[in-house]
């Protein structure tokens, strides 16, 4: 398994009050978001979701190609 980098994107907690950066929608403290670390981007659930899940699956698929990842395993 890939190990995390600290410039990959990840889901965070919100710790004070901000908008996300594609919609706008005010984020209060307290709910979750998706961060993206190399440009010091903040989308909501709704905005980043396909975004991070495109992330998710070209790390599973640069697991496999280097041998470290099962395409398999459920």
């Amino acid at each position: 398994m890939r190990k995390i980098v600290n410039n990959d994107p990840r889901p965070i907690k919100i710790r004070f009050t901000i908008q996300c950066q594609k919609c706008g929608v005010k984020l209060t403290p307290g709910v979750h978001a998706y961060y993206w670390p190399s440009d010091r981007k903040l989308l909501c659930l709704n905005c980043g979701e396909e975004d991070f899940k495109q992330f998710l699956s070209s790390v599973a698929d640069e697991d496999v190609f280097n041998g470290t990842g099962n395409p398999y395993s459920s």
